[in-house]
């Protein structure tokens, strides 16, 4: 299925993007009008996807079992043949077991993504096998399976499973501020491509390979070993000023640190810290990229889903302190208009201008004597 690509003007449908050349990246996307916050540039459905994490994981064990029980068998083999006749040997063999161990689970995991890649291209329909092997692969000619297996790995985007590639959307270059949003669309199995913030016409759709908290360090670091590049965007560039690439790792280490302890404070319930911490989370990417973003909208909608739960909290607090109060007041002594009269052989009670004393019955013996004198 042909990837979707949304935009309307004056009633027509308008393409957002065009492929071109970007120096030093290879093929792009390139913005052909004023692309709106949110807007959906792309919709497409996967050509390859690859094996479940678990899959992959359950393979490469199968594998690296099959391997340490022909490993065993040849060294019991050399050992009864007399060619290990040594200890030191022996262990030297034991030793090199446990590498090839370390290395096959890791090995054995590429090959079998390989063969599993390798079978499903093979199985596509003709143009749709030649816009995957148009992608690009870090090796400089075909060997089979290892090629699919490179492919795939360089071009591959989460589905929330094993990855899968689709054509248009494996073109779209990193940025380390990025203008686009990759998301899953599970339930239709579709993978989508937002903006993340307004892109002019003729600017550069680009996503962020990396996690936008990273400082540049972190970032270039995971880009030369997982993805063989080194990133040359504005952010990254050596000719931009020291001042300017400090005060975003600022913001960026600052940024990582919230959106760690935000779900904490959620979970122990200080909604007010929480959202103090979620407002100080969207201005800093406000700041970081630049204006107005998708990701500051959604922000702004988390926020009054916990202000109204905050305040939800805080009526249903007030309803229920306040019948405590009113037993309160109605526990309070009575004033001093009522008249308070207890009946008693011991004890007498006479009102007076506060409180109700108490005459003891001795003292009330001594008056009536002093009468009847």
């Amino acid at each position: 299925m042909p990837p979707k690509a949304d935009g309307k003007s004056s009633g027509k449908e308008v393409p957002s993007f065009e492929v071109k050349e970007i120096p030093g990246k290879g093929r792009g996307l390139v913005a052909t009008r004023t692309i709106e916050v949110g807007e959906l540039l792309l919709d497409e459905v996967p050509i390859v996807t690859g094996l479940s994490p678990v899959g992959s994981r359950l393979s490469a064990l199968l594998c690296s079992i099959f391997g340490l029980l022909l490993w065993t068998f040849l060294l019991i083999l050399r050992y009864k043949s007399g060619t290990l006749d040594t200890d030191l040997a022996l262990l030297r063999g034991i030793c090199l077991f446990f590498l090839y161990q370390f290395v096959s689970f890791r090995v054995s995991g590429m090959i079998v993504e390989g063969f599993t890649v390798f079978g499903r291209v093979r199985s596509l329909p003709q143009p749709e096998r030649e816009a995957f092997y148009n992608l690009r692969c870090n090796l400089g000619f075909y060997v089979p399976v290892l090629s699919e297996a490179l492919i795939f790995r360089s071009n591959a985007v989460s589905n929330d499973m094993g990855g899968c590639v689709c054509p248009v959307t494996a073109m779209i270059n990193h940025a380390c501020l990025p203008t686009a949003l990759f998301a899953w669309d599970e339930e239709r199995g579709h993978h989508e491509v937002r903006a993340l913030r307004e892109i002019k016409a003729g600017e550069e759709i680009a996503t962020s390979y990396v996690d936008l908290w990273q400082p540049t360090v972190a970032r270039q670091h995971f880009l030369r070993n997982a993805m063989r590049f080194t990133c040359a965007c504005e952010t990254c560039l050596e000719s931009t000023e020291e001042s300017v690439r400090r005060m975003s790792d600022h913001r960026r280490s600052a940024g990582s640190g919230l959106e760690r302890g935000i779900p904490d404070k959620l979970q122990a319930g200080n909604l007010e810290e929480a959202i103090k911490d979620l407002q100080a989370l969207k201005e800093l990417t406000i700041l970081e990229l630049g204006g107005r973003n998708l990701i500051s909208d959604e922000m702004d909608m988390t926020l009054k889903e916990l202000e109204a739960q905050l305040s939800k909290q805080k009526n249903s607090k007030s309803s229920s302190e306040m019948p405590s109060k009113e037993a309160t007041e109605a526990e309070k002594p009575s004033s001093s208009n009522e008249n308070c009269e207890k009946k008693g052989d011991d004890s007498e009670l006479e009102p007076s201008s506060s409180t109700c004393k108490q005459r003891p019955a001795a003292a009330k013996a001594a008056a009536g004597s002093a009468d009847e004198d």
